[in-house]
């Protein structure tokens, strides 16, 4: 969080998230507010607005699969080309 966002930016970001710039752990009070109410769309927007500035994908414009390498696309089967050799000794 420190290379995304300057030091002012997080003061900002923490105090309109209702975060003690004394506090400890201000990052995991921050982390653990986000997402908490799913139904008031604005604190969804803005919570999709600090997860996209801090993985940076407002700013590449690449689609999540690009960035985490996620496929949500089941691996092709493997075929055996000689399956009948196994049904054959079992009709022997």
């Amino acid at each position: 969080m420190q290379k995304r966002i300057t030091e002012d930016e997080r003061k900002r970001l923490f105090q309109k998230w209702g975060i003690a710039l004394n506090s400890k752990r201000r990052r995991l009070q921050l982390m653990s507010q986000l997402w908490t109410d799913p139904k008031n769309m604005n604190h969804v927007t803005e919570s999709a607005a600090i997860v996209a500035k801090l993985v940076k994908f407002a700013e590449q414009g690449q689609a999540l699969k690009g960035n985490f390498g996620l496929s949500f696309i089941t691996p092709p089967q493997k075929s055996r080309s000689f399956s009948w050799r196994n049904n054959r000794t079992s009709l022997i």
